[in-house]
């Protein structure tokens, strides 16, 4: 007879976990996407990623396809497998499309960008996440964050230039008035 591992047995194997992933980890930038809103006409306004969250993680960068399949995956054959990402499983908001930024910890390359495309965990004992991703090859990923939004959009939609013709003459509304 097995015995299911509920209550504080998993919320002490998650916790092991995590402090495996800060001593062992590669370190890592974590953003989640936020729910895109809409304007007063019911246009979409530009989706938005929250705050970069500072984490840590486990990188399997040539997964074989036996990983693949102890997971849950179909996998035909083990060309061009995506990356695996193993997290914490209290990661806030974890979910498809989420960010994860790696940065060259002894060099100063940019960040290289993996965007999650599926999650699983271990239904037996989930004390981690396991998330498949792709990298992002785009200089901007689909989505800004709250200051990068308030940024780019602060210009309002009125014309501010004063009204002249050509030869500028000041314009106004009212007949022969130039």
């Amino acid at each position: 007879m097995s015995v299911n591992l509920i209550g504080e047995d998993i919320e002490i194997m998650r916790k092991r976990y995590d402090e495996a992933l800060h001593m062992q980890g590669i370190p890592c930038r974590y953003q989640y996407p936020l729910m895109a809103g809409t304007n007063v006409q019911g246009e979409s306004v530009a989706d938005s990623y929250s705050e970069i969250i500072d984490t840590y993680i486990f990188f399997d960068g040539s997964p074989k396809a036996k990983t693949y399949k102890r997971l849950g995956w179909v996998v035909e054959n083990d060309k061009d497998l995506p990356f695996l990402i193993r997290c914490s499983f209290n990661l806030p908001y974890l979910q498809k499309d989420s960010l994860f930024r790696l940065s060259g910890q002894y060099t100063s390359l940019p960040d290289r960008v993996f965007r999650v495309t599926e999650l699983t965990c271990d239904i037996q004992a989930p004390d981690h996440m396991v998330a498949q991703v792709v990298p992002v090859y785009d200089q901007q990923p689909v989505g800004y964050t709250e200051q990068e939004v308030k940024k780019k959009y602060n210009k309002s939609n009125h014309f501010l230039s004063i009204p002249t013709d050509y030869r500028g003459n000041y314009i106004t509304d009212e007949k022969r008035e130039r």
